[in-house]
This record gives C-alpha cells, sequence and structure tokens, in this order.
C-alpha cells in the first residue's frame, strides 16, 4: 500500500473555495479502484492549512487516477500559497 499525504497552504481569502473543490474531488477520487482512504483535514489553529490524507493499493492505481480523462489539478494553483507532497510506502 502507498500512502500521500499532501500539504496546502492556501490563500486567505480563497479558503472556502479550495475547501468546498477539495473535498468535491476527494469523494470522486475515493471512488477510484484502489483507492483505499481520500480524507480532507483542516490544521487546528491554522484555519489556511489543509492536509489530503490518501492511501492507494499499488502505483498502478495511483498512475490510473493521474491517467483519467479530465483529471487536473490545475484549479489548485490560484488559490495556494505552497504545496508539499510526501509519498510513502505503508508496512505492515
Amino acid at each position: 500500500m502507498l500512502a500521500v499525504i499532501i500539504e496546502f497552504e492556501v490563500k486567505p481569502d480563497c479558503r472556502e473555495a479550495f475547501e468546498s473543490k477539495l473535498r468535491a474531488d476527494a469523494a470522486e477520487t475515493l471512488r477510484d479502484d484502489g483507492c483505499h482512504r481520500m480524507e480532507v483535514l483542516s490544521v487546528r489553529g491554522q484555519s489556511n492549512r489543509f492536509v489530503l490524507s490518501e492511501l492507494w493499493r499499488d502505483e498502478a492505481a495511483i498512475e490510473a487516477h493521474r491517467n483519467k480523462p479530465g483529471h487536473s489539478h490545475a484549479w489548485q494553483e490560484p488559490l495556494i500559497v505552497s504545496k508539499r507532497v510526501i509519498s510513502a510506502e505503508l508496512k505492515a
């Protein structure tokens, strides 16, 4: 299993729009084959920070998601200050 953790710092005036779109995207992605977890978290005490926690069956499932028609993260760019992606392997 592969975990992907994405930290976002959102522009203060874009918080609601970003959170709404991220939650909609997460709900849609959770239906993808091989996606076991897709959680949107808001960071306590930092209203402009979010964390997206993903858990995938394998790299093939992530690639299938990336190559899905219409898949794009371009909508995020005008709404965020920064984005950090962490990929990790879940060991039993």
